[in-house]
């Protein structure tokens, strides 16, 4: 079980006194199902936010997309998926959230890719190299993710 708080201060941060009563406490319980579902809007929504700018910040872009298809950088995608989606673990959940969660997926295999479309566009020839890298790890991100949920991204 996960708990997540939110906490309300009597006057704004940052304040002329050392510290500030808080006003009021709100604690609310999270299933790790809704856990996962969190981090995947918040993983969907960075990518989007970077692609969405003005002027992008390739750095940052880049760094996003590593920690989203690089398994080796980070497996908290695919491993929810597994944990969440696979072939008897789903039945486990609340279908609903099942089916929130594989919607998150979607967009955020969409939100990947419109992510290595822009980093390809942006890219010098000394990033040939490292984009591959990123598109070849994508592919085997989907495959897998399309694997676990029966569906064809």
């Amino acid at each position: 079980m996960y708990f997540f708080c939110t906490q309300t201060a009597t006057n704004t941060f940052p304040y002329v006194k050392k510290r500030i009563a808080i006003s009021s406490e709100q604690q609310t319980d999270l299933k790790p199902i809704d856990v996962a579902i969190d981090e995947m809007k918040e993983r969907t929504s960075e990518l989007q936010k970077l692609c969405t700018c003005n002027e992008v910040d390739m750095i940052q872009l880049q760094l996003k997309l590593q920690g989203c298809v690089s398994v080796q950088v980070n497996a908290g995608p695919l491993a929810y998926a597994r944990a969440f989606l696979s072939d008897g673990k789903s039945s486990k959940y609340p279908s609903k959230k099942v089916n929130d969660l594989k919607e998150i997926f979607r967009k955020f295999v969409h939100a990947c890719s419109i992510a290595l479309n822009m980093n390809e566009r942006l890219i010098k020839e000394d990033q040939i190299e490292y984009h591959e890298g990123l598109k070849s790890n994508f592919r085997d991100m989907v495959k897998e993710l399309s694997d676990i949920i029966h569906e064809e991204f």
